[in-house]
């Protein structure tokens, strides 16, 4: 719902501006719709606008549905004291993660066996696992 109302002030806006560009175009004067054919010349363009609009979200929205980074797996191991360990991702490889990637407050550690969700990153030395919480 909050979409469609977003869509249609971006049509009203890109419209109008539309609108009054195309009519000082043609009569190299500004002016605001005040006879019928105008009105319905409005209305065709915030009717191409909208529709426009409202694709190009519901596209935009399936693709931020679809791509999601986070990645799962468990907790192969963890040394609290060194604050580093590995984490065997569910495809099957293993990843480095580091005690300050490890979100929650106050939370610097993850017990061996646990499941947790991360995103991937290229570090210094490679791919490690951050922003790791648990499930």
């Amino acid at each position: 719902m909050l979409t469609l109302i977003k869509n249609i002030i971006i049509s009203t806006v890109i419209s109008l501006t539309l609108f009054i560009g195309l009519e000082y175009l043609r009569d190299q004067a500004l002016q605001i719709p005040i006879n019928k054919a105008d009105v319905s010349e409005l209305f065709l363009i915030f009717i191409a606008v909208l529709i426009s609009t409202c694709f190009v979200s519901a596209t935009t929205n399936s693709y931020s549905e679809e791509y999601d980074p986070r990645e799962t797996g468990s907790v192969k191991w963890f040394n609290v004291k060194k604050g580093y360990g590995f984490i065997t991702r569910d495809q099957g490889d293993d990843i480095f993660v580091h005690y300050r990637n490890i979100e929650g407050a106050g939370r610097r550690s993850i017990n061996d066996g646990e499941r947790v969700s991360f995103i991937v990153i290229d570090g210094d030395k490679g791919l490690q696992a951050d922003e790791v919480m648990t499930i």
